[in-house]
């Protein structure tokens, strides 16, 4: 028989995650800005979003607790300007927590020379575009086979015991699995799995080891 075991792989791990939800957040100064909320960009950006159902918030707010504990739980607005002498052109990307494209509009331009209406404008026509974005929503699991001397074959409760920096990742015979390190975000971890390297992103009871493994993303779920 093969040396093979069986690893569910939960597809909606962070970056799905991210996708599902309608929280938002944008900057109030872009690159091609030289000042916070240049010719009412940022606000009628803002205004757009909420229209087409977003919670939006600009950087430098106060974010919710739940954004500020896990940041992935919120996508990220991203206005990109590029605008020549004769047509002002611009497009909106919507990005994840670990700055993945998820989807970009097309380019909407004017060649109104007025810049604020041309600013006006363009931003409206980006209102349209945006309701061309639906969220990728899904709870398929996928079953693939891998060598049984990398992962669990199940999953089961673990204990989280404090160790220097980080902690450690424990079965039920107390045995180490899996050791996690902090990072500045208090849900996102570095980590380490007998020289199997990732990330680790915790959620209440539950948390999810990513990693790649032949050029195909792995990931393990825990219980805790």
């Amino acid at each position: 028989m093969k040396n093979f075991s069986i690893l569910v792989l939960f597809l909606f791990s962070v970056n799905l995650v991210a996708q599902q939800n309608k929280v938002i957040i944008i900057s109030n100064k872009y690159e091609f800005q030289k000042e916070k909320n240049a010719y009412n960009i940022n606000n009628m950006l803002k205004a757009i979003l909420v229209s087409n159902q977003y919670q939006v918030f600009f950087e430098d707010e106060v974010l919710p607790v739940e954004i500020v504990q896990n940041r992935c739980k919120a996508l990220t607005g991203v206005l990109v300007d590029n605008s020549n002498l004769f047509l002002t052109k611009m497009k909106f990307q919507i990005r994840d927590c670990q700055n993945n494209l998820l989807f970009e509009t097309a380019e909407v331009k004017t060649r109104e020379k007025d810049i604020q209406n041309a600013y006006i404008e363009t931003i409206g026509l980006l209102s349209l575009e945006l309701k061309k974005y639906k969220p990728v929503v899904t709870t398929a699991k996928e079953v693939v086979e891998i060598p049984s001397d990398v992962v669990s074959s199940s999953i089961a409760k673990y204990q989280l015991v404090q160790i220097t920096n980080g902690f450690a990742i424990m079965d039920s015979n107390l045995k180490v699995v899996l050791q996690i390190y902090n990072t500045t975000n208090p849900a996102i971890f570095i980590a380490d799995k007998f020289g199997v390297k990732g990330v680790f992103t915790k959620s209440e009871n539950k948390g999810f080891f990513e990693y790649y493994l032949n050029d195909k993303l792995v990931v393990e779920a825990y219980l805790f």
